[in-house]
């Protein structure tokens, strides 16, 4: 870690060394001055319409424009103060179903996403479910990748794709609905489609992370924490459709496999639905924090969560939340800091005074 916060300080963030190490306490779940805060909210890229943005005959054309994609993420650096634990990252973003496409399913791209048609149409007869380097995806990525570190020493990160190799990657491949049916009907066939899917990844991982490190990267993702380890997003939105019984039985053995492959993961918890498996999820090994996704509506306010934030912590894992900044009082007030992460959507001239009440926690 020393050896790369020694290097020249970001231009963006000339607070870095101290921030980092804020990071890294959080992940032990302790904490030196205040709790980090990153100013952002989740999903903040679905909200944003970029519909004719760019001269582009399609959506998958401007996903693929590597000088755009570069020249957009300049355009923002510009326009962002990366005040608290807000780190400037290049993300190469495919969507997040970029592991399907590295298998070579073809994608549909929208405006902020891409999605997949289901290629398994019979589980006793796979097709052939390898990692396809040569294919315009997986190059597309190494492009995005090689592009960015031509320009990021010191001034920003680069980090991985969005990479999700289990279940929901599964699920891509055989459809939600026909796994639903199959959880039932075919399990050990859908167990060997899992394990089918998920067994070139950590290969990719190890494929990027060294490229990566080669021009002393930490490892990040979408999520902005960086890790001087190895460092992972786990998810399983799929299990909103699953009993604790099925979750355990099919979701949890991949995703120990995943867990057991980095020092650093982090569990990205997509709504109530998939907390219903939060005790499951809790026992998996080397997770340092769950990132809680509330939802809209009646999913809002935080107040009410706060009794699933409590069981995180009382579990020894760090959290990370989404608050709006007239929430941050009651939630100081009702909270423990210990191991918590506040992600605030703020506008710039409030960023300031929150940082401040935060410190006095």
């Amino acid at each position: 870690m020393s050896s790369i916060l020694q290097k020249k300080k970001k231009e963006y963030k000339p607070d870095l060394d101290e921030c980092v190490v804020r990071i890294h306490a959080w992940y032990e779940q302790k904490w030196i001055d205040r709790p980090p805060v990153r100013f952002y909210h989740h999903n903040k890229e679905y909200e944003q319409h970029r519909i004719g943005e760019g001269s582009f005959t399609s959506a998958e054309a401007r996903w693929m424009d590597t000088e755009f994609q570069i020249k957009r993420f300049l355009e923002t650096l510009n326009e962002a103060a990366f005040l608290g634990e807000t780190f400037p990252v290049f993300w190469p973003n495919l969507s997040a179903v970029a592991y399907n496409l590295f298998l070579g399913q073809v994608p549909e791209f929208d405006e902020v996403t891409a999605w997949v048609h289901p290629c398994v149409a019979d589980l006793e007869h796979l097709p052939p479910l390898t990692v396809q380097k040569g294919n315009q995806y997986f190059k597309k990525v190494e492009e995005l990748t090689q592009r960015a570190l031509e320009i990021a020493e010191g001034r920003f990160w680069v980090g991985y794709t969005d990479m999700y190799a289990g279940i929901d990657c599964t699920a891509g491949l055989r459809g939600a609905e026909r796994m639903c049916m199959d959880v039932v009907d075919q399990p050990e066939a859908l167990h060997r489609l899992i394990q089918a899917a998920f067994a070139e990844y950590p290969e990719v991982y190890r494929h990027f992370d060294r490229i990566l490190k080669a021009h002393g990267q930490p490892s990040v993702t979408w999520m902005n924490l960086p890790s001087f380890e190895t460092f992972n997003v786990l998810a399983c939105d799929f299990a909103v459709n699953l009993s604790t019984e099925h979750f355990n039985a099919f979701c949890m053995p991949v995703l120990r496999q995943e867990a057991e492959s980095f020092v650093h993961n982090v569990f990205h918890l997509d709504g109530k639905g998939v907390a219903r498996h939060i005790d499951s999820i809790l026992t998996l090994p080397n997770l340092k924090a769950i990132q809680w996704v509330q939802g809209y509506g009646d999913d809002t306010p935080i107040r009410q969560w706060i009794p699933l934030i409590q069981k995180i912590q009382q579990a020894g894992k760090s959290v990370i939340v989404d608050l709006k900044p007239e929430e941050l009082d009651d939630f100081i007030r009702l909270v423990d800091r210990t191991g918590i992460m506040l992600w605030v959507d703020a506008e710039p001239r409030l960023q300031g005074d929150i940082l401040k009440r935060v410190t006095r926690w």
